[in-house]
């Protein structure tokens, strides 16, 4: 497995490499040209020096004279230059090379046949007052000819390949530092993360962008972590509670039957059955919540009627509410044709512990609003529950917790677990829900009671509770609409 130190080393000694290679190409490239420019200028330096002299010696003697030609160009003829003149058909009339006189057979020895070195290297023409009198090849040899040129070429190579070398070790020293230092604290937060202690240890930013927002979440991890440990620590106490009480409670009247000091009757026998009932309940509750909360739980939504959603809502919880003086109100607003998606069954029974609890903690004389409709932006269904009560804005965001009751002495009925459920539910819909106190003036229009009922309803200065659930619908769906 390669490690982080490994692949920053080997990635920047690679790109350092890279651009040595680069590099070396490109003045690989520019010597050439420079060499190329330098032979074309050395070439037409000549020519502009060599045409007059030709000139001269052809108007002085009227024609192209070999001798008096030799004679004016000898001075101007190095061992490193050639020239060859040509008459105005082109036939040679005059080849010097290496300041010396020269026969066709002789040239042709070096340049192979004279036709093919003139169809390579095109002649000048040499003019006389607009006529072409004679033809002139000049030219030097190559720029590495002279010793100079050469002594330059090599310490410019030297200074390339020494300065290479030194980039390449300055590179690889640099690449192990670097490398040595991102690697040491990716090390470090490794050992931090993995370290037993995580909750208990402090994790501090190393200056690198990207390690230091590793870190950051990591603290936001510590923190999802303590709290998780906190709720898990409470979860157990309470259900231990949960459980103790009634367990307690079977267990002392059973002594008590056994001792003769409580009569085996059938009430007794019925107040044990409902204890056992309501630990039966937790467990079963327990563990639809751990089935619903399970990553392999899956739902498949199919079509459903929103009105028969509502009515099975209000034949429910019609009585109870009547028989605490509830106003219970239950109504569904669905466009026509469109059924609702969803799993009715685990919907049924999400909604049922909304109201159930909302119902549960109003007092007598309070209100209870259920409606199912669009949500206008979205299209996906929305199904809001109001109660008249208050909720302290800090248990606001704790009432979707396991085993979470707003009667702190736990006196109240109920395993605490019903709008976990709930939520659990809501999320295997892909859906969400949240509860917000919302006072009387700022009820939806469709959620406002009577100015009669809205008097007596809401408590602290008129506050309700209001839990919404938005379901998503399949678009087609909602486009066909």
């Amino acid at each position: 497995m390669k490690t982080v130190f490994g692949k920053i080393y080997i990635s920047q000694l690679a790109a350092t490499c890279f651009v040595m290679v680069l590099m070396a190409g490109i003045f690989s490239f520019a010597i050439r040209v420079s060499v190329s420019n330098w032979n074309t200028g050395k070439k037409g330096d000549l020519e502009r020096l060599l045409i007059p002299v030709v000139l001269k010696s052809y108007r002085l003697s009227g024609r192209l004279s070999p001798s008096d030609l030799e004679k004016s160009l000898l001075p101007y003829i190095t061992d490193s230059l050639y020239v060859f003149l040509l008459d105005s058909e082109r036939r040679p009339v005059l080849l010097l090379q290496q300041g010396r006189n020269r026969t066709l057979k002789e040239i042709e020895q070096s340049t192979g046949p004279f036709s093919s070195f003139l169809s390579l290297n095109k002649p000048v023409p040499v003019e006389d007052s607009g006529t072409v009198v004679a033809w002139m090849l000049v030219d030097s040899v190559d720029f590495f000819a002279y010793k100079a040129n050469q002594v330059f070429i090599s310490t410019m190579q030297k200074a390339v390949a020494v300065g290479a070398v030194a980039a390449v070790l300055l590179s690889l020293g640099f690449s192990m530092l670097t490398s040595l230092n991102i690697s040491r604290k990716s090390s470090e937060l490794a050992d931090t993360i993995a370290s037993p202690s995580l909750l208990d240890m402090d994790v501090r930013e190393t200056g690198v962008q990207e390690f230091d927002r590793i870190a950051v979440s990591v603290r936001g991890l510590q923190q999802r972590l303590k709290n998780e440990e906190e709720l898990r620590r409470q979860w157990m106490q309470d259900i231990s509670h949960d459980l103790r009480t009634p367990v307690t409670a079977v267990k002392m009247q059973i002594e008590g039957m056994e001792d003769g000091v409580l009569p085996a009757n059938r009430e007794r026998f019925s107040a044990l059955y409902s204890e056992l009932t309501h630990i039966e309940r937790l467990v079963n509750n327990l563990q639809d919540l751990s089935r619903f909360e399970s990553p392999e739980m899956r739902i498949s939504p199919q079509p459903a009627d929103p009105g028969e959603i509502a009515a099975g809502i209000r034949e429910r919880f019609s009585l109870p509410a009547e028989s605490k003086g509830i106003r219970f109100s239950c109504a569904a607003v669905w466009p026509a044709g469109r059924p609702l998606f969803c799993d009715p069954l685990l919907l049924q029974r999400c909604l049922s512990n909304i109201v159930q609890n909302a119902l549960q903690y109003v007092r007598d004389g309070g209100c209870v609003r259920f409606l199912l409709d669009e949500e206008p932006e979205s299209g996906a269904a929305r199904i809001r529950v109001l109660n008249s009560g208050f909720i302290p804005e800090e248990d606001l965001p704790r009432i979707f917790n396991r085993l979470y009751r707003g009667d702190r002495s736990r006196s109240t009925a109920g395993s605490g677990l019903g709008l976990s459920i709930a939520k659990a539910v809501v999320a295997l819909h892909g859906g969400s829900v949240q509860a917000e106190n919302v006072s009387a003036g700022n009820l939806p229009p469709e959620l406002r009671l009577p100015d009669d009922a809205a008097e007596n309803a809401g408590e602290n200065g008129g506050t309700f509770v209001l839990v919404t659930v938005l379901l998503p619908q399949p678009e087609a769906e909602i486009r066909a609409v």
